[in-house]
């Protein structure tokens, strides 16, 4: 059992010094906020140096967000964007590539089993 009275107990790792306020200069910002089409508000603030996009991410949904609320960006269209694996398969692989594949591992595996071929 430890020594009590010597841990500093409700304070994490790397936390710092309690009390500790400031932390230095900060750069003016602004707060502008987005808006998708199922009509989420996402705010992000970016410095006033800094050029703001036409679109963001929406945080609530993940489709594209823009800064009016009356006219936001329309989603791409469903079906063509993600692939799935598989496409992204047959993009690298024929068909007869995948089969070949299979039939090696296959034969592999039951020569690691003491298998034979049925």
């Amino acid at each position: 059992m430890g020594a009590s009275g010597r841990n500093i107990r409700g304070s994490r790792v790397g936390s710092g010094p309690l009390g500790e306020t400031d932390r230095g200069h900060y750069e003016p910002s602004s707060e502008i906020s987005y808006w998708c089409i199922a009509r989420h508000r996402t705010v992000a603030r970016f410095v006033a140096s800094a050029e703001v996009p036409d679109e963001w991410t929406c945080a609530v949904c993940s489709r594209p967000a823009g800064r009016s609320p009356d006219a936001p960006p329309t989603p791409p269209p469903t079906g063509v964007f993600p692939k799935t694996p598989y496409e992204f398969l047959l993009m690298r692989r024929t068909i007869e590539d995948g089969e070949k594949l299979l039939d090696d591992a296959l034969e592999q595996l039951r020569r690691r089993r003491g298998d034979r071929k049925s």
